[in-house]
């Protein structure tokens, strides 16, 4: 059993070897108690920060042990640190696959006002964990993207920052092309953006991606 102590002393430094933590998270019911505690609670950083990597990595491993700790992630998707709430987005998409009860529903709206977050990596997360989710919850895939495209259509972003998320969100169809429904939507929206855009490269990342979609629709249909 780890003490809560020594596992403070060891992660309060900047620079320290957490892989022996990660076995533990999965072996010891209580050091998981631990780090979602400090996940939350406390206000090092080190702290907090280890406290998710190790908890980033376990949620991957074995979701099914921190299921039940679904409400205290969801929590942070409120918390005032942006960093936190990207925490959030990020163990949350990585419970997903435990989510049978479709809790992820009730939260579905807290989840993406991210996307209309000041901070562009927040937005990015948001965007790159919708892959996980809408893998996993297909009935959402519609809603999710209309959320994001709607983002897309309606912000303050500087051209870079605009060009980098629609560079993020070509990446999310692309890796979840048969499991979107609206493709119509989709496409209306890829043509507005490659008329209006200044960008060559994100000219071009549509038209692969149109390619590839018209590969996948064509093998669908022979």
């Amino acid at each position: 059993m780890m003490d809560e102590k020594n596992y403070l002393l060891t992660v309060s430094e900047t620079k320290v070897d957490i892989t022996p933590f990660f076995d533990i998270a999965i072996n010891d019911g209580s050091f998981r108690d631990i780090l979602v505690k400090n996940l939350l609670e406390n206000d090092s950083i080190n702290i907090y920060y280890h406290s998710y990597l190790i908890l980033e990595k376990a949620t991957k491993n074995d979701p099914s042990l921190f299921y039940r700790y679904w409400e205290n992630f969801a929590s942070l998707l409120k918390h005032q640190n942006s960093y936190h709430r990207n925490y959030g987005m990020g163990l949350i998409a990585n419970l997903i696959s435990e989510d049978k009860n479709n809790h992820f529903d009730l939260i579905v709206e807290n989840y993406y006002k991210q996307l209309h977050d000041e901070k562009i990596s927040t937005i990015k997360c948001c965007i790159n964990n919708s892959a996980i989710i809408i893998k996993e919850k297909s009935h959402l895939a519609s809603m999710i993207i209309s959320k994001i495209i709607d983002s897309l259509r309606i912000n303050t972003n500087s051209e870079k920052h605009q060009n980098f998320l629609l560079s993020e969100f070509i990446k999310l169809l692309s890796s979840i092309d048969h499991n979107l429904p609206d493709k119509k939507h989709i496409g209306d929206f890829l043509t507005s953006v490659s008329n209006e855009t200044k960008s060559d490269k994100i000219k071009r990342e549509i038209k692969k991606y149109e390619l590839q979609s018209n590969k996948i629709l064509q093998r669908s249909i022979s």
